[in-house]
């Protein structure tokens, strides 16, 4: 299976994701992107970041942080 790692874009810096989690396919990814974003959100993050998801080295997509409401 896949190892997805989901790197924090703010602005011009991005903190990667070292570690990863595997998922069997990348709708399972997103879905977990899309949970980490919310959850961000409610921490306080700004909403122009985003959460960017990495698979076998190529950009795969982009969760925003302010398309994330309640």
């Amino acid at each position: 299976m896949p190892r997805y790692y989901f790197h924090y874009r703010d602005g011009s810096s991005i903190f990667e994701d070292v570690v990863g989690e595997v998922f069997a396919d990348a709708s399972l990814a997103i879905q977990h992107a899309t949970k980490i974003a919310r959850e961000l959100v409610r921490g306080g993050e700004p909403t122009n970041a985003a959460i960017v998801v990495v698979e076998g080295g190529q950009h795969l997509f982009e969760v925003p942080l302010g398309e994330q409401g309640d």
